[in-house]
């Protein structure tokens, strides 16, 4: 094999797979291959030696572009991995901070109310004779 038709064939494939990007891999690898062996049979079925034959055999599989639109079509985009579900860190710490705020509230008051001191003696009301009992 001619080393030349190698390199004419190596940089197509090349720019193959420089415009597939955004393509699954395997479905990468799975288009270069065909693109390989359908280059190879054209060139066994033709028994091609020159370059210019083989470059003949590449224009009428289309320019690498043109290769790459197709397989992006057919493909279509790469799926995005998906999206992590994660819990923003905000609001466990606001609710945990809204928890010891009423804590604090609460707790706060019944200290305040507790270590006043003791509670100041209320006056005795006045006691009343009570009234005679008739008979």
């Amino acid at each position: 094999m001619n080393t030349k038709n190698t390199d004419v064939v190596a940089e197509y494939l090349h720019e193959v797979d420089v415009r597939l990007a955004g393509l699954p891999v395997l479905q990468r690898r799975e288009l270069l291959a065909d693109l390989t062996a359908h280059i190879a049979s054209e060139k066994a079925e033709r028994n091609i030696q020159s370059e210019g034959e083989l470059i003949e055999v590449l224009e009428r599989l289309g320019s690498p572009e043109v290769v790459a639109a197709a397989a992006h079509e057919e493909f279509g985009p790469a799926a995005p991995p998906p999206a992590k579900r994660t819990i923003s860190w905000y609001w466990p710490a606001a609710a945990i901070a809204g928890v010891v705020l009423v804590l604090f509230i609460c707790f706060g008051a019944f200290f305040a109310q507790s270590s006043s001191g003791p509670e100041p003696a209320t006056k005795a009301p006045a006691t009343t004779e009570p009234a005679p009992m008739r008979s």
